[in-house]
């Protein structure tokens, strides 16, 4: 070889080594695929791609009973077989076991197309497949659960499950494991395996099904929770939360974490039937009503987060607190009629004077429509009793509509109120914002029978706001109501 071949040949080996340690990493989860396919005769086909080159065939029919090391195939039911077949890079090998009428077996070993010698080659490599065969699929599975339960317990069975790398497999293993109903102690750990399988399929349907195992005890409980918090996807996550509260003994403290982990779910469909769930089937908590309420803060959808507050408004535990809470998570809401149908339930509860400011102050603030801001300050007027700071806050949402027949509806209501003199000359003198001649009067008519009850003070804001009215005929009315 010349000195241009040599230096062209290293040129290349350097170029070719540069490429591979620049080239994009390809994780053993996109490298590797899995097809299983079983047909109606109970044959089972299973298909492995590895990458590079790398891959390997499996098919059995029947009962397959593997050696304790896994190196052997020591047993397979009347009528069934096993073949095997892997190639790597270009190489392909070939073992075929069946049984005979006996029951004994009758194995084959192929180099590329040419029967080998089993007992010397075939054997040896046998042993070497057979354990990679059993972690990439579910083969032996519970005779291998089995036996090492028997022998080292949950963290034998465990300490398999890390060396196997498909998600399918893991979580079969996993769930073998929980059908021996382990010891609570060994549940901590069984959920930390949980947790590092990828596929959050598979991770939550272990969550699920399991879950009367795994909620027994408060530190399982914990652990369980905290599992169901790495699940990535939106609709598992809250399909296990969901089961969870339905299902678990779960402590106040826990279903604080609970709440947290919600946070954490962006779609507010899911979000919002986790909370919901919550309230539907646990009795919660002062602290945990407000914090559940706090949650619903991060609901982008009007609707999901009308629902949930209006369900957490039904509840015993809503402190003055919480309304308050509550009110700072419909700040960001635009839909007047959820607002609105948030808004008239809450004016239903007893709220101290601060709680009902707010909520007149974001009425006044938040609500365009005239239709729907008056329905709202109806039911204030109906459930709650206004004092001077909060009648002021009433006014000012009140004046703020623009429609005068919505507007007089509101004050006709207001008339059945009891009032002190002081804030009956306030509402009277509220009523110069209606412009129209024939709903001033009336709303002052409502008003009239009372006036009449009241001092001169009075009597005189009543035929001041009188003095607004154009028309001689509704003046007239409104002036002669009052003596």
């Amino acid at each position: 070889m010349n000195l241009l071949t040599k230096f062209l040949a290293s040129l290349i080996l350097k170029i070719l080594l540069l490429f591979f340690l620049l080239a994009p990493s390809t994780t053993e989860a996109q490298r590797r695929s899995t097809s299983v396919n079983v047909s109606d005769n109970g044959k089972t086909t299973i298909s492995i791609k590895n990458g590079f080159g790398n891959n390997f065939h499996i098919e059995y029919k029947g009962d397959i009973t593997l050696s304790d090391d896994d190196t052997d195939v020591i047993g397979i039911s009347r009528g069934g077989y096993m073949e095997i077949k892997k190639s790597a890079f270009g190489s392909r090998r070939r073992i075929f076991i069946e049984s005979d009428g006996s029951g004994n077996l009758i194995k084959k070993y192929y180099v590329g197309g040419s029967q080998r010698s089993f007992d010397a080659e075939g054997r040896k490599w046998l042993s070497e497949i057979l354990l990679e065969v059993v972690r990439s699929t579910t083969l032996g599975a519970e005779k291998r659960v089995d036996r090492m339960y028997g022998k080292g317990g949950s963290y034998a069975v465990l300490k398999e499950v890390d060396k196997i790398e498909s998600n399918h497999v893991k979580a079969r293993y996993i769930k073998l494991l929980l059908e021996k109903k382990p010891k609570s102690t060994d549940l901590i750990s069984i959920l930390n395996a949980v947790g590092e399988i990828d596929s959050d399929h598979h991770k939550a349907d272990i969550l699920k099904r399991y879950s009367s195992t795994f909620l027994t005890t408060e530190k399982a409980t914990s652990a369980y929770i905290t599992t169901t918090g790495n699940i990535d996807s939106d609709h598992h996550k809250a399909d296990v939360l969901k089961k969870s509260i339905r299902d678990g003994n779960i402590t106040d403290t826990q279903m604080k974490a609970l709440f947290v982990i919600a946070e954490d779910i962006n779609s507010d469909h899911h979000k919002a039937s986790v909370l919901l769930e919550a309230m539907r089937n646990r009795q919660l908590t002062p602290n945990n009503v407000k914090l559940l309420v706090n949650t619903s803060k991060d609901i982008d959808s009007d609707h999901h987060k009308a629902t949930v507050l209006r369900e957490a408004l039904k509840t015993e535990k809503l402190s003055q607190s919480a309304y308050h809470t509550l009110l700072n998570s419909v700040e960001n809401m635009s839909s007047d009629h959820h607002i609105a149908s948030i808004f008239a339930d809450m004016a239903k509860n007893e709220l101290d004077d601060e709680a009902l400011g707010h909520l007149l102050k974001l009425v006044e603030e938040n609500m365009d429509s005239d239709s729907h801001r008056a329905n709202v300050l109806k039911k204030v007027v109906y459930h709650q009793k206004l004092k001077s700071s909060s009648l002021n806050e009433f006014l000012e949402a009140l004046t703020g509509i623009n429609s005068d027949h919505h507007k007089a509806e509101v004050f006709k209501n207001l008339a059945k109120q009891k009032f002190t003199e002081e804030q009956l000359i306030t509402i009277l003198r509220a009523t110069h914002s209606i412009n129209s001649d024939y709903h001033k009067a009336e709303s002052l008519l409502r008003f009239s029978s009372v006036v009449n009850e009241s001092s001169s003070t009075v009597k005189d804001a009543y035929r001041s706001a009188c003095m607004d009215i154009d028309s001689d005929s509704h003046l007239g009315r409104a002036i002669k109501a009052v003596n």
